[in-house]
């Protein structure tokens, strides 16, 4: 093992103090194999090296309308490219990535993980100031981006004076890195040495304030999330994990080195699309899906097909399951659909157990914490509550996150006591069984993604006819929630709506823009230490759409 990095993360060990006693008759994860059964390896590139070299014939990852990856050439792909890097990184060092569903993700990812650095992710559709905020706080030496993201990655280039090569991958699928796989030794993944705190990946998330924060995670984090996966649920060689989220998020990687673990296949989607779902699904004859956000609801608005019925998925795992559509669902696509709970901080934190599906369909439960994970429900005095009363998550176990880049102090406050604060609302019944109610932390989560009202209400004070902006969620059906901004004018000034759209789209990727914009004559009402006080926002109306210009009708509500 080698010696750690000045930047690794030390072992951090929360929920450790005051951690309850569970009790006995509480509901728990049955069969559950013992700690470390499912993944007994050093590092993720030991676990990738060796799920690689175990089967190295059976594909790796399956590519919509694209190329089949075996096990063999992924890791001669991914050692290929690491030993071009290893001139140009070094241990610590940190690359910023923003790239399309292309297996050279894959390939990247691995290539820099395996030289020691830390792969920071971007989202592909951002824009120059989100991209340009994470270059800033990041201080990457090498950015990976595909041609698309090319002018954005050049302009938000000075962000960082440290940032001195840029990889474009460019051509056909997989060879968009073949020239710079060409250019080097190859780095034997069997010999590399990497430490188990290593930072590894960086992935920004947004907060309550300022704009979004990136979060640490190290080799433990990674190794334990596909282990607890792995002993929870158990997988084999004939299995085949559908992706169909963005692999700039976390859970198309951990859906690849459980697969690798387990001598699975990764199939994964372009990107999500309802019309091509359920074809992708028998085609590639997957037998598992993960899916997050509206995924479901939107699937359910599409015209049911045989292909619903015609396959071998025998299990969805979900984040935040619509308990409405819960048993429909259920009854419709012939498998079940698990609730779970997680973050990119505490990776899971919860499921609904195996040998419950049936009984909780349609409870709304998130289900109970995995071994190893204890969840706390506290007032704000950090006091638990009792069984049935809502409280803050309050998250303990091994190799949860490594903290937030650049903000120790930050950091400090989210681990205060000894505990990751989540900023997430639950409560629990009798049996133990958790139940998500809604989030202290002021952001809006919009199918899926993490949005930063101060992050909208910054792009939108920098326009010089824009005196204030406050952002707000609006309650949705189909996406969780939308994006409300209230905007206060210089006098004298017009901003229409489409120019005010117009100004978001050069400056957010496109999840972030507003959908409802409402103008106000005078100031707002403000706290003690004059931020804008939007619970007062929220409670002049009780529809928050009236009045508004929505940028879906290019109407102002009635």
């Amino acid at each position: 093992m080698s010696v750690p990095l000045p930047n690794s993360a030390p072992r951090m060990e929360l929920g450790v103090a005051n951690a309850p006693q569970r009790p006995a008759d509480w509901i728990r994860h049955e069969n559950v194999a013992p700690d470390w059964a499912a993944v007994p390896h050093d590092s993720v590139i030991d676990l990738l090296a060796r799920g690689c070299l175990e089967d190295p014939e059976r594909p790796a990852i399956i590519i919509e309308n694209g190329p089949v990856m075996t096990r063999r050439e992924l890791l001669d792909r991914c050692q290929r490219f690491a030993g071009y890097l290893k001139a140009y990184v070094r241990p610590g060092d940190r690359v910023v990535m923003m790239l399309d569903n292309r297996l050279e993700f894959m390939i990247a990812l691995f290539g820099i993980i395996a030289n020691r650095a830390t792969m920071v992710s971007i989202a592909p559709t951002a824009m120059q100031y989100d991209a340009g905020h994470i270059v800033t706080d990041a201080a990457p030496t090498v950015a990976i981006c595909g041609t698309p993201q090319l002018p954005i990655i050049e302009a938000v280039r000075g962000n960082s004076p440290a940032l001195a090569r840029i990889i474009v991958v460019d051509g056909e699928e997989p060879d968009g890195l073949k020239a710079f796989e060409d250019a080097g030794e190859p780095l034997d993944f069997t010999t590399v040495e990497c430490d188990r705190e290593d930072i590894i990946t960086v992935y920004y998330t947004s907060g309550t304030t300022g704009a979004p924060k990136g979060c640490m995670l190290h080799h433990g984090w990674w190794l334990r999330v596909v282990d607890l996966d792995l002993r929870m649920f158990r997988r084999g060689w004939q299995d085949r994990q559908l992706c169909c989220l963005p692999f700039y998020y976390a859970d198309p990687a951990i859906q690849l080195l459980t697969s690798l673990a387990s001598r699975g296949t990764l199939v994964a989607m372009r990107r999500f699309s309802v019309s091509r779902f359920w074809d992708v699904v028998t085609q590639y004859d997957a037998t598992e899906i993960l899916s997050i956000a509206s995924i479901p609801a939107l699937l359910m608005k599409g015209e049911p097909g045989p292909a619903e019925k015609d396959h071998r998925i025998r299990l969805a795992i979900h984040a935040g399951l619509p308990k409405e559509l819960h048993a429909e669902m259920v009854e419709r696509y012939g498998f079940h659909w698990h609730n779970q709970y997680g973050s990119t901080e505490g990776g899971v934190m919860s499921r609904v157990p195996n040998h419950l599906a049936d009984e909780l369909v349609g409870t709304g439960t998130m289900g109970v914490e995995p071994p190893g994970v204890t969840i706390r429900l506290v007032g704000d005095d950090d006091v638990d509550v009792p069984d049935g009363e809502a409280g803050e998550c309050l998250i303990g176990g091994p190799h949860l996150y490594a903290g937030y880049l650049n903000r120790p102090e930050v950091t400090a406050e989210a681990n205060r006591g000894g505990w990751y604060h989540s900023g997430d609302v639950a409560r629990r019944d009798e049996r133990g069984l958790l139940y998500f109610v809604g989030r202290k932390k002021e952001i809006i989560r919009r199918m899926g993604e993490n949005i930063s009202a101060a992050e909208v209400e910054g792009v939108l004070r920098s326009h010089p006819k824009v005196v204030e902006a406050a952002v707000v969620p609006v309650p949705d059906t189909l996406r969780g929630e939308e994006v409300k901004v209230y905007l206060q004018l210089r006098p004298g000034d017009s901003f229409p709506p489409d120019q005010v759209i117009a100004f978001c789209r050069e400056n957010l990727a496109a999840f972030k823009i507003p959908r409802f914009i409402e103008f106000r004559d005078t100031d707002f009402e403000r706290t003690p230490s004059m931020r804008v006080q939007k619970q007062a926002l929220l409670k002049e109306k009780s529809d928050l759409r009236q009045g508004a210009w929505d940028r879906e009708t290019g109407k102002v509500g009635a």
